[in-house]
């Protein structure tokens, strides 16, 4: 859905092979079916990373699929606003799981496999609540993606020798379900310069040039797109 649907339907475009991951495989399949074209084909994936130990076995099986994985998205992630006093161990954890421990698992396996080939890139989708205070998504939202930031410069550093780029990109408040609760009040009340939320589309051409070969001297950068709010 949202970003990485948008993702896969530009990859897609561009003649990439691309794996689809998402929770339940006939929503997955669906997907798939409908974004297929004659240029590509799409790989079906289903885990829930609530075992974050799943997400390492998806690369596994895109890379006995296709032969090599090339590049990673980590884009999954969920959020439940709550305050802080409100937040309990048990969410804390959930919450770091999906969106922090997963794309560790998931990016130590694809890394494991692009050091083999010399070359690679990792795109981990983080947040403008990475930079600042949850606000809008509560204090576990916040920071498991600034925990993703530090996972993106720290892998960064030590794969550049390898060849592999490792950059994040921050996204202001895309209109996804995420944000469909918002009311146009709300919206108007968030003061983003641009006047408007961003849409998927513009999260997903921004992946396509960290992954592509227009960012090679890339790495270890995080990257806002948030229609000019400040972090």
């Amino acid at each position: 859905r949202g970003i990485g649907r948008a993702t896969a339907e530009l990859l897609l475009a561009r003649g990439a092979t691309v794996g689809i991951h998402g929770r339940n495989i006939d929503t997955v399949n669906e997907t798939c079916a409908a974004l297929a074209d004659c240029r590509a084909r799409t790989i079906p994936l289903a885990a829930d990373f609530a075992d974050p130990e799943s997400a390492r076995a998806l690369v596994v099986e895109f890379v006995e699929v296709a032969g090599h994985i090339d590049g990673l998205v980590n884009n999954a992630g969920s959020g439940d606003a709550a305050a802080f006093r409100a937040i309990t161990l048990d969410k804390w954890r959930a919450t770091f799981s999906s969106n922090l421990e997963a794309a560790m698992c998931a990016s130590q396996q694809a890394y494991l496999s692009m050091r083999e080939q010399k070359q690679g890139a990792i795109v981990n989708i983080a947040s403008l609540a990475a930079h600042g205070p949850g606000k809008w998504m509560g204090a576990d939202y916040a920071a498991s993606k600034a925990g993703l930031v530090s996972l993106t410069k720290s892998l960064a550093f030590e794969a550049a020798k390898f060849g592999i780029r490792v950059n994040a990109i921050s996204p202001g408040l895309i209109d996804t379900a995420m944000t469909s609760a918002l009311t146009d009040d709300m919206k108007h009340s968030l003061n983003i310069p641009m006047k408007r939320l961003g849409v998927p589309s513009e999260i997903a051409a921004v992946v396509l040039f960290l992954l592509s070969d227009a960012s090679d001297y890339m790495t270890g950068q995080t990257l806002h797109v948030n229609g000019g709010l400040p972090t």
